[in-house]
């Protein structure tokens, strides 16, 4: 769910999910979403903050409701922590670096790198992956020669032949405003995501 805080408008869930999870693959939207939930991004990425990220612990006893409703209420983490001391906050909790890089990731130009299709180098692999960021060794060796194999094999396919595309949400949403006759609004409870694709079988 980071690619949310990050900014990015679109998030697909499930889409490298295993055929034998049957999980629907799920279209998020981040603007539906914030006016679902009914808050800013600075104050989404707050609340994801406060449940709990890849850069800082959550708070003890703050779960999805408790945390959402805070946020409504104070606005932003610095609010919470003010008026609510009796809030177990971690101990050096290092929240406003984990907003400054949700908010202002550092990010290469596209047109500054030069990207050169070679082979896998395994060694240079084995090294960052396992000696400097605690990958298994196995596990790396496996996906280069997955890599190697894939080169070998025949020209890349294109998304579509490996999913059925299904009706637009936004299709669908606008029909339903109108009622299935045109006989004015339904009224039903938007929901966050929707089903986007079908995986083949």
């Amino acid at each position: 769910m980071d690619a949310l805080t990050f900014g990015s408008s679109i998030l697909l869930r499930h889409l490298t999910a295993s055929e034998q999870k049957k999980l629907p693959i799920r279209e998020i939207t981040l603007d539906h979403l914030l006016t679902d939930i009914g808050l800013t991004q600075s104050q989404f990425v707050d609340l994801c903050i406060l449940l709990g990220c890849d850069y800082c612990d959550s708070v003890k006893g703050v779960g999805p409701a408790k945390g959402l409703s805070l946020i409504r209420q104070y606005g932003s983490i610095e609010k919470i922590m003010s008026n609510n001391p009796k809030l177990n906050f971690p101990e050096n909790w290092p929240y406003e670096e984990a907003r400054q890089l949700f908010m202002s990731p550092e990010v290469v130009k596209a047109d500054s790198v030069e990207l050169k299709w070679s082979k896998p180098d395994e060694a240079g692999l084995v090294q960052f992956m396992v000696e400097d960021k605690g990958f298994s060794e196995d596990r790396i060796r496996n996906g280069v020669r997955k890599l190697e194999k894939c080169k070998e094999g025949a020209t890349q396919g294109r998304l579509d032949s490996f999913f059925t595309k299904l009706p637009s949400p936004a299709t669908a949403s606008k029909r339903k405003a109108t009622g299935e006759h045109g006989h004015g609004p339904m009224r039903k409870k938007s929901k966050l995501s929707t089903p986007l694709l079908h995986k083949k079988k």
